[in-house]
């Protein structure tokens, strides 16, 4: 993995590659050659290009550990350099010593700028690790007895070497130079990398062996089991799981949790984050314009349920990523959960519905705005149809579709939609569903249209609910829906996640079903892919790109209202290997 930058001027810029230790021994991947240097710009203050070199111009370095570097600088009298990270993330002195991050892991780029000439830098690529050892791939799909070479990536030892095995008896075979051989068997397996110098320190990487292009890989595990919590992607790359709900003693009484935790792909496992301030489950979390994350509302604790479920709450909360801390923003007007919240173009936050208590609640016709800048919320235009369990959807003209929910008079879903508009604060009427629909998913697709998939609808003839594979496409320029093909299996409290190619993956929902399937918008088909490793409904499904430029979805928690901890990965792209 390289990583190139450009500047304007005469810069002379140093590229550098990602080192690994490989395969018992030690192997690194080559840098690319410098680029040329570009002819001397008439400010210079000799005829001499200048250039920086940063020395090391690679290391890789634990969370919190330290690491020299040196930069030569040619071409003036002036050699002083000033020194920065490009990412904000950790520190470096004056005299070059970069401090890692204590709570961030992945690829940061130390930077040394010559004084005499500002446009002049070199740069060293510095891969932070959260483990000692890390290998990669982390994850792989192999057909049965299909190979790969794996290599590992070590930090803080002297002795980079590592030795080689497989965990699960006939789970394959993986020789000295880390060439692993799959079994004829389909199923998951653990390629394991040890540490030739402290034995203590060892890795794995996942393997799924299946007949299926595209597979899922299990991961480091929650700190905590949740459902019905949020998950959300950071500006550093990190992403925050928030609350959730307890395990059910009492299927009428289930209260939230208020532990967090944020997920470091580099690490792929979670550290503990600061504690939310109060317990919430089916709240939302909505990443905000200056970076922070504003957890709002939920059902919380059991202490009131009174039999008919926790009650909702009106709270908020800001998560602060750089201290790692929750604390109290203004509250809403009324208490909802399982409501919606959209971060509008213009930076505030739109809720809409949500119902009052977590069993047998009533739903809100009732609509508020966030702005960040005041930290309050104000009251803007009520929804024709009170709701909640519904979507809502930012539309590329700005305008947000609001879709299906529970009514506040009826158990039954509605088909009903509206558009709300920020610039009037007012809701309108919209074509309505083919399907009435409660705990679906709505998905913007990349031509400006809106998918809708699965979710529990209305038995004909009869106040019975079921599950529905049926899915269909809302069209902004005609206001209507129309039915497109439908899901592989009916699926409710499922994940629908957009990925970069533009296709929809579909994962879990139902009863805890561990199955997935894609959706592609021409032709409108659905296709099974592979299947994760646990049943899940009530997850959390968050795409993340990877410097390699392979995408993965991190899938986590879930088990509807009996949670579970585990986590796993969707990969996709050419490699999966960063």
């Amino acid at each position: 993995m390289t990583s190139r930058h450009a500047w304007t001027g005469f810069a002379l810029v140093v590229v550098a590659a990602v080192t690994t230790g490989g395969c018992g021994g030690g192997s690194a991947a080559p840098a690319s050659p410098a680029s040329p240097a570009s002819p001397a710009s008439p400010a210079a203050p000799t005829s001499q290009v200048i250039s920086v070199t940063v020395t090391p111009n690679t290391a890789t370095l634990l969370r919190g550990t330290t690491q020299s570097f040196t930069a030569t600088v040619t071409g003036t009298t002036n050699t002083a350099v000033t020194w920065s990270v490009q990412e904000n993330l950790g520190t470096i002195n004056s005299t070059g010593v970069y401090t890692a991050p204590q709570n961030t892991s992945g690829i940061i780029h130390v930077v040394a700028t010559s004084q005499a000439n500002s446009l002049v830098q070199g740069i060293a690529t510095v891969t932070v690790q959260q483990s000692p050892l890390i290998v990669y791939p982390i994850g792989v799909t192999l057909a049965p007895g299909g190979t790969q070479t794996c290599t590992a990536s070590v930090a803080g030892l002297a002795n980079t070497g590592v030795t080689w095995t497989v965990l699960e008896t006939g789970g394959g075979v993986i020789n000295a130079a880390g060439l692993y051989t799959a079994p004829s068997a389909e199923g998951f397996y653990h390629v394991i990398g040890t540490s030739v110098q402290d034995t203590a320190v060892s890795a794995s990487a996942i393997v799924s062996v299946t007949t299926a292009s595209v597979s899922f890989f299990p991961t480091g595990s929650l700190q905590h089991a949740r459902g019905f919590h949020t998950a959300t992607l950071l500006n550093n790359g990190t992403i925050l799981v928030a609350g959730g709900a307890n395990p059910a003693t009492d299927p009428q009484c289930i209260g939230g949790i208020v532990s967090a935790e944020l997920y470091d792909a580099y690490a792929t496992g979670t550290t503990p984050t600061g504690a939310l301030n109060a317990p919430r489950y089916s709240h939302t979390a909505t990443l905000l314009p200056n970076g922070n994350v504003l957890v709002v509302g939920g059902f919380g604790d059991t202490s009131d349920c009174q039999g008919v479920g926790a009650q909702a709450q009106n709270t908020a909360e800001l998560y602060n990523s750089d201290q790692g801390s929750f604390s109290m923003t203004g509250n809403m007007s009324f208490p909802r959960g399982g409501h919606t919240a959209t971060l509008l173009v213009n930076g505030k936050v739109l809720f809409t519905g949500g119902a009052d208590q977590g069993v047998g609640g009533t739903g809100s016709a009732s609509a508020e705005l966030y702005d960040p800048n005041t930290g309050a919320f104000t009251q803007t235009g009520r929804m024709a149809v009170a709701r909640f369990r519904h979507t809502a959807t930012l539309l590329q003209d700005g305008t947000v579709l609001i879709v299906g929910g529970v009514p506040a008079d009826s158990a039954i879903p509605t088909s009903t939609a509206e558009l709300y508009d920020p610039a009037t604060g007012s809701f309108t009427a919209t074509g309505a569903m083919t399907t009435a629909r409660e705990e679906h998913t709505a998905t913007l697709l990349g031509d400006g249209t809106v998918l809708i998939t699965g979710g529990q609808g209305p038995v004909s003839g009869s106040s019975n609910l079921q599950l529905t594979a049926t899915a269909e496409v809302y069209n902004p320029s005609t206001g209507s829906f129309a039915p497109t093909g439908s899901m592989t299996e009916a699926r409710d409290l499922h994940t629908a996640t957009l990925l970069m190619d533009g296709t929809v993956l579909i994962a879990g929902g139902g009863n805890n079903s561990p199955t997935a399937e894609i959706y592609t918008p021409l032709p409108g088909s659905f296709a099974k892919t592979g299947s994760m490793e646990f049943g899940r409904a009530g997850h959390t499904a968050t795409a993340q790109s990877q410097p390699s430029g392979v995408y993965v979805v991190l899938v986590v928690g879930g088990g509807s209202f009996n949670p579970i901890a585990t986590a796993e990965l969707y990969a996709y792209g050419d490699v999966w290997d960063y």
